[in-house]
C-alpha cells in the first residue's frame, strides 16, 4: 500500500474509532434536574443558526459522523466547514439538544453528595460540534458516579459550541464557576474546593479557560452584565483527559470554534494556531494540573500534549501526568482513575488548606 493510501486508511480507521467514542454509553449516578445558569447569556440572539451554517442537505446522521470525525483529524488544512456544520445540525440541533436559534442557555446537571463540601465541574467532549453527554452518559454521568462514590459532588456543564464561537464555551464555564460560588451555601460547598475535569474538547475548554479567560472580561460589546458576573471566577485545580492543547494536529477543528473566513485565511489561521497553543501560556504559578493522555492517540495525537507537559515540567508547574500506554483517544477511566483520584485527594487537602 502506498503512503497516500495508507494515510487515508489510517484517517478512516481513526474516524470510525472516534465515532464509537462519540456514541458510547456508560453507567451513571442519579442526577437532579438541570440548573439553568444564565437566563440571558452573552451571545444570545433570536437569529437562526441555520442561516450561518453550511449544511449538506444530502447527508444522513451516520455519513455526517464519519465525515466529521475524519475532518477534525490531522495537521493538513482543508475546508471542513460543511462537514462540521452538518454534523452539528444532524446530531445536536435536529435531535433537539440545542435550538435552531442562538437562544440556548447553558446549564449544569448536578450529581450531589449531601455530606460533600467539594465539587468537580465535568466538561464532556465532542469536537466543539456536539457534547458526548447528549444522549449518552459518556464523559458525564459515568464520571459523576465515580466522583460520587468517593464522596465528591459533581456538576456536568452543557456548554454552547458550534456555531457559537470562542470565547462562548469558556464564558459558559466562567458562568458555571461563578454560579457555584454564588450558590455555595445552597449546595453546601467550600468555594475553595472547586476543580475542573475536561475531556477531549471539554478539556480544551477547561484549559483555555484557566490559561486565557479566567479573571478576564471577554463579554461581547452588546452584553449587559448582571450581578453574578461580579462573582469570583477562580478554580483551584484542573484535570484534563485526552485534551487538544493545541490545534496544530487538528487544524480543521478551528472551524468549530472560530469564524470560517478567519480559518480559511492563511495569516489569520496561523494567528489562531498561535493563540490556541496553550503551552505558550503556561506559568510556574499555575494551579495544580492533572493530565491523562494516550500514547497512541490517533485523534489529537501525542506530540502537542507532550510539548505542553514538557514545558510545564521545565517551568516547575505542579503537573501530574498519566500515560495510557497503547491506548487511543477516548480511553476509559480504568486507565487513569486511580491516579486521578490520588491527585484530587491531594489538591483537595494540601492546596485548599493552604489557600490559592
Amino acid at each position: 500500500m502506498n503512503s497516500a493510501l495508507f494515510s487515508r486508511a489510517l484517517r478512516l480507521l481513526s474516524a470510525l474509532l472516534l465515532l464509537v467514542c462519540l456514541s458510547a454509553f456508560g453507567g451513571s449516578a442519579a442526577a437532579a434536574e438541570p440548573l439553568i445558569i444564565w437566563e440571558e447569556p452573552a451571545g444570545s440572539s433570536p437569529r437562526s443558526k441555520l442561516a450561518d451554517m453550511n449544511i449538506d442537505p444530502q447527508a444522513d446522521a451516520f455519513s455526517a459522523a464519519v465525515a466529521f470525525s475524519g475532518a477534525i483529524i490531522g495537521a493538513d488544512f482543508w475546508d471542513a466547514e460543511q462537514a462540521i456544520d452538518t454534523y452539528t445540525y444532524l446530531h445536536e440541533i435536529r435531535p433537539g439538544y440545542e435550538a435552531e436559534s442562538y437562544e440556548d442557555r447553558p446549564f449544569l446537571v448536578p450529581y450531589l453528595v449531601p455530606e460533600s463540601d467539594a465539587a468537580v465541574v465535568i466538561l464532556p467532549g465532542g469536537g466543539f460540534a456536539c457534547k458526548t453527554s447528549d444522549g449518552s452518559e459518556r464523559e458525564s454521568g459515568e464520571i459523576a458516579a465515580l466522583l460520587n462514590a468517593r464522596g465528591i459532588s459533581a456538576f456536568v456543564l452543557h456548554y454552547r459550541a458550534n456555531p457559537y464561537e470562542y470565547p462562548i464555551p469558556c464564558l459558559d464555564l466562567q458562568r458555571a464557576v461563578r454560579y457555584l460560588r454564588a450558590n455555595s451555601e445552597r449546595f453546601h460547598l467550600d468555594p475553595e474546593k472547586l476543580s475542573l475535569l475536561g475531556y477531549s474538547a471539554g478539556g480544551t475548554v477547561a484549559a483555555a479557560y484557566v490559561h486565557l479567560v479566567q479573571g478576564q472580561d471577554l463579554f461581547p460589546a452588546d452584553y449587559v452584565p448582571d450581578a453574578l458576573d461580579a462573582e469570583d471566577d477562580r478554580v483551584g485545580s484542573l484535570g484534563l483527559v485526552y485534551p487538544a492543547l493545541s490545534f496544530r494536529d487538528n487544524v480543521n477543528m478551528l472551524f468549530g470554534l472560530f469564524d470560517a473566513e478567519a480559518v480559511r485565511d492563511v495569516d489569520s489561521r496561523i494567528a489562531l494556531l498561535e493563540q490556541t497553543d496553550l503551552r505558550r501560556t503556561l506559568r510556574a504559578d499555575d494551579i495544580p494540573c492533572y493530565l491523562a493522555y494516550a500514547t497512541a492517540d490517533a485523534t489529537v495525537g501525542t506530540a502537542e500534549t507532550l510539548r505542553y507537559l514538557e514545558t510545564a515540567q521545565a517551568l516547575g508547574c505542579d503537573i501530574t501526568a498519566t500515560a495510557a500506554e497503547g491506548q487511543d483517544h477516548g480511553f476509559g477511566p480504568a486507565c487513569y482513575w486511580e491516579d486521578y483520584q490520588r491527585w484530587l485527594d491531594r489538591v483537595f487537602t494540601q492546596y485548599y488548606q493552604e489557600g490559592f
